[in-house]
Formats: C-alpha cells, sequence, structure tokens
C-alpha cells in the first residue's frame, strides 16, 4: 500500500503537509494583527517601478489613519506620495532585486495628508513579495528635540549669566558651576567640582564659620537671599560677594539639592567704605 505524505492522513483528510501550511497562515495571520510594529506588505508592478499593497495590518492602519480595505491592490505611489521623497521606493527596488534586507534609518515621511518620523526593516519574502516592518517614533523624536532644546537653552542661559551659577547636590558636592567662577573665584569648572570640603576653601576665614552654617542650612531645604561675605580667590585675593539659593526639587518632589547664585559686590563695598 502507498504509504500518503506526511504519513497517515487517513481517508478523505489533506496531507499533513496541507495542515502545515494552514497553521503557518494562521500564525502569520496572528502576527500580523497583534504586533504594535506596522506591516505592510507588497507586490512588485512595472519591474519595481511601483508597488502595489498586498496587505496591512492593524498597527499600519492606526500609524497611517487609513484602512486596509481601502488600499490592498492600490500604488503605494498613490497612498502614499512621499514615498520617494523619502528613500523607501529605492529600498523596496533593492530588496526586491537582490533578496538582501535593509534597514531604512529614521526619517521624516511627509505628504499633504500625514507626515511624521518612521523606522523601517525591509525584506523579501519566499513569494517575491516585499514586507516593511515600522515603526512610527515621532513622538520619541519629539521628545529627544525637546529635550536637545531645553538642554540647550539651560546652557546659553546659565553659560552666559554674569553671576556665578552654582549646582549644589543634596550630599554637599557640586554638581555643576557656569564658568562664571573662573571670573569671580580664579578657579576652573573642572577645579571647583572637584573641590573637596566646598565651600570652605574659598570662604574668608572670618566669615567661614557663619558661611558654613548657611550651607548646611540649605543643604536641609532652606530658601537664603542677598547674604554677604569674603572670598579667597585663587591667587589668595580677597572680594566680596553676595550670595542667594533655594532649594530644588524633580517632578515627584525629590530633593536635587540647592542652587546657589553668587555676584561680585567688591566695588559695592568699597564704595560703602569711601562714604
Amino acid at each position: 500500500m502507498e504509504k500518503k505524505a506526511g504519513g497517515d492522513a487517513g481517508e478523505g483528510r489533506a496531507p499533513y503537509w496541507t495542515d502545515s501550511v494552514e497553521v503557518v497562515r494562521v500564525q502569520l495571520d496572528g502576527l500580523m494583527n497583534h504586533i504594535t510594529s506596522g506591516v505592510a506588505i507588497y507586490e512588485a508592478a512595472k519591474e519595481g517601478e511601483d508597488f502595489l499593497f498586498v496587505d496591512f495590518n492593524r498597527a499600519a492602519e492606526k500609524i497611517e489613519q487609513v484602512k486596509r480595505a481601502d488600499i490592498v491592490g492600490r500604488s503605494v505611489l498613490e497612498v502614499f506620495p512621499g514615498v520617494r521623497e523619502f528613500g523607501l521606493l529605492d529600498v523596496f527596488r533593492r530588496v526586491w532585486q537582490t533578496g538582501q534586507p535593509e534597514h531604512h534609518p529614521i526619517s521624516v515621511y511627509k505628504d499633504q495628508r500625514i507626515s511624521g518620523w518612521r523606522q523601517n526593516y525591509v525584506c523579501r519574502l519566499p513569494n517575491g513579495h516585499v514586507m516593511a516592518v515600522y515603526d512610527d517614533v515621532t513622538q520619541h523624536k519629539r521628545s529627544e528635540l525637546a529635550a536637545r532644546m531645553s538642554e540647550q537653552c539651560f546652557r546659553a542661559i546659565a553659560n552666559y549669566t554674569y553671576d556665578w551659577e552654582v549646582w549644589v547636590g543634596p550630599t554637599g558636592r557640586v554638581l555643576w558651576t557656569n564658568p562664571a567662577v573662573a571670573r569671580v573665584t580664579g578657579y576652573t569648572v573642572k577645579e571647583l567640582i572637584a573641590m573637596p570640603n566646598y565651600p570652605e576653601p574659598i570662604v574668608h576665614e572670618q566669615d567661614r564659620e557663619r558661611i558654613m552654617r548657611a550651607f548646611r542650612s540649605a543643604l536641609k531645604g532652606s530658601t537664603g537671599n542677598d547674604v554677604n561675605f569674603r572670598i579667597r580667590t585663587k591667587d589668595k585675593g580677597v572680594f566680596w560677594v553676595e550670595m542667594s539659593w533655594q532649594p530644588i526639587y524633580d517632578e515627584s518632589s525629590h530633593s536635587l539639592g540647592h542652587r546657589e547664585s553668587i555676584r561680585d559686590i567688591t566695588a559695592r563695598k568699597k564704595a560703602e567704605q569711601a562714604l
């Protein structure tokens, strides 16, 4: 008796390999519909000059704000007219011709209907179709750009503020200071950040006990204004400064330390002494 393909299939039952194909198809359908990334499958047309939609998953529908039923069978150039400028059409063509998968780097897709940042991975399926798996990373890029702009604004304001600004952490360690530290104290930014027992080494001996009490109070979360004292510069000079400070907290109200704003008031003190 001749053995049927895939083993003993039984009378009237499809061969085992047919069942396997059906299982794979169901698994692929499940993957397409539940994966969070957009998935689009294309068939090459016009010798790779165009690509027609074969399938489009739910995540892609949500990302692109179109329905699968409205685009299957249509040209990608018709549905997404910016795809050529986006650079993805060339990727489709190369992958379809060579079979080598490619990553299309994060770029901005734009047409009259939609725009956003997209990241694509494109590969060729065994049946010759081209599949693009992609993500909408617009929100991430916006957050990234916003953070970069915030940092640039902070640097622009802090680094070019005439007064000497210091950020002291909750443990009393200097976390950041602006370049004005060199003008006021003679110490570089790196030297001040590495300074042990800050601010004791730069406070004049006669004012040291009073200022260290204020410093410990600042570490506990206090606020202070217009405290005058003398500092010892790196070259042993003496200058009068005026300091204000206030605590810093994050969004969860956890302490990030305190900020000190210090200005040179030596000229004012000399004028007062002259009077």
